[in-house]
């Protein structure tokens, strides 16, 4: 008798952890296809790290740590753009990686404040939430690193929506001028 429920426990076991292996794996490929999709220079993407799977409850629902991981982003992004802008008098639409910061930060303005500011309760459980950080060219031709927001249906199948956070830092300080307007 005992042999048999250990058996039954070790097949749950094995079903459990190969069902969490399947799911990181499903979400890896996910994650991968997407970003290689949407990029403007697919070929230039380096995915640095994608995060363990989050429970996500609705797709405006964020928790406090979570929003103040996106406005830190966001007010890191507008001190480097007015840094290198000279606060806005003298932007330079040549700067390559000032027209990318700007760009991401428009995006990001438009597709999450309202949702931030809002009042989204906490829903029912609808997938899952994954980031992930990269680096890639951007249209303009610059180099830059940023992080992917995903939200992925509960089977792991879909990308439901998705959004980019800048990440800014020391390497690209310098200045970058684009190569479309050379």
């Amino acid at each position: 008798m005992k042999s048999i429920k250990l058996l039954s426990l070790a097949m749950l076991c094995v079903a459990v952890i190969s069902s969490c292996t399947s799911r990181e794996r499903k979400i890896q490929t996910l994650v991968t296809e997407n970003l290689s999709q949407t990029l403007d220079e697919p070929t230039s993407l380096k995915i640095q790290t994608i995060s363990q799977p989050d429970s996500a409850f609705g797709l405006r629902y964020f928790t406090p740590k979570e929003k103040g991981l996106i406005f830190k982003s966001v007010k890191d992004a507008t001190e480097c753009l007015m840094e290198r802008t000279c606060f806005m008098t003298a932007p330079d639409m040549n700067d390559a990686y000032s027209m990318t910061i700007a760009d991401m930060e428009m995006q990001v303005s438009a597709n999450l404040y309202g949702n931030l500011l809002g009042d989204a309760k906490k829903g029912a459980f609808s997938g899952w939430k994954i980031r992930a950080a990269y680096t890639a060219r951007s249209k303009y031709g610059c180099f830059y690193q940023a992080e992917r927001w995903f939200f992925i249906d509960k089977d792991c199948q879909t990308v439901i929506k998705y959004f980019d956070l800048p990440i800014v830092g020391g390497h690209t300080n310098k200045k970058s001028v684009s190569k479309n307007k050379k």
